[in-house]
């Protein structure tokens, strides 16, 4: 597939361009562009043709690719390799079989269907095949401590993605859900294993795209919505995958330190100002006792500080704790 035909006719979208046009950038005759156009709209890309004016890109698609979503990507360590499944039991499962193997530090793993997708707290991930965006990362030869950091930037990260590209304002509960108006529009999940003496760690991250209020199973209708229900249109998930590739990649190399100018202090202050918690009196269960408290701050490295009934301050990491009441 000619991925610059497709970043040309998205560069020009709402333009139409010639098929003179066309040939000329690509570099190609008119019954190779003819058929690569024929490939984007296979994958549910809306190509408009109209011999008088051209081709013009009035629809986004509507199926990953790898190809398209590695193309231009410019990250460092995220999205080093792709892969695209059209039906899995969950992509953490399948990252940590190649996270068995070695070697693949980075990868991004996306299916359009689930099929034991999965949240924290043995809940349950359920999206309708084609609906959401459905990705796991794969990070080798991390540090024992990262899971909490990884928790927060990554819930930034999808948040930071849909502010982006579908101008929509979120919030962010701790430690993993993304809403939007008190609604879930995605959700994180990280899982961490000690493999030949060093840990790794899978970031599990799904956002609700395309689906309608029907799609979304009992109570889930009045607690979860999607990008469509909020937007009254599609989005182009390539796009958003893309996006959200290329936060989880600046923010990792904040917390490693490789980013010029940029301290951990950046993710704490960007993730707090779309917290609506701090000063609100929540319950909370780690390791089966339960507490009570005021919410006083969040820490990168460690979880959430609580002012507890008692006066003491405690923090909760989010491996442990769950929320039950806010």
């Amino acid at each position: 597939m000619n991925v610059g035909l497709l970043q040309l006719l998205k560069n020009n979208r709402g333009n139409w361009l010639t098929m003179e046009a066309i040939a000329g950038s690509l570099e190609s005759g008119p019954s190779v562009v003819l058929g690569e156009i024929e490939k984007l709209r296979q994958i549910g890309y809306l190509i408009e043709a109209v011999p008088a004016y051209g081709f013009r890109l009035s629809g986004c698609g509507q199926k990953f690719n790898a190809d398209l979503i590695e193309h231009g990507l410019g990250t460092k360590r995220i999205g080093r390799k792709v892969l695209v499944y059209e039906s899995t039991n969950s992509t953490n499962d399948v990252a940590w079989q190649y996270a068995m193997e070695g070697g693949w530090d980075g990868l991004a793993v996306f299916a359009e269907h689930q099929r034991g997708g999965r949240g924290r707290s043995q809940n349950r991930w359920v999206s309708p095949a084609g609906s959401g965006i459905l990705c796991s990362v794969l990070l080798e030869d991390m540090s024992r401590d990262m899971g909490e950091k990884l928790t927060l930037l990554a819930g930034l990260s999808a948040a930071e993605a849909v502010e982006d590209v579908c101008s929509i304002r979120t919030r962010i509960k701790w430690p993993n859900d993304v809403s939007v108006s008190g609604k879930k529009l995605a959700g994180v999940m990280v899982e961490s294993r000690k493999i030949d003496n060093a840990f790794t760690y899978v970031i599990g991250i799904g956002i609700n795209c395309l689906q309608s209020r029907d799609d979304f199973e009992g109570e889930l209708g009045n607690t979860a919505v999607s990008i469509r229900q909020l937007t009254g249109g599609d989005v182009d998930r390539l796009q958003l995958a893309e996006r959200l590739l290329g936060r989880l990649d600046y923010w990792l190399s904040v917390v490693n330190g490789e980013v010029p100018g940029q301290q951990v202090k950046g993710l704490h202050d960007e993730w707090l100002c779309r917290c609506d918690e701090v000063g609100r009196r929540i319950t909370l269960v780690s390791n089966g006792q339960s507490y009570t408290g005021r919410v006083v701050d969040v820490s990168v490295a460690q979880g959430l500080l609580v002012q507890l009934d008692n006066g003491a301050v405690k923090v909760f990491d989010s491996a442990t704790t769950i929320v039950m009441s806010r």
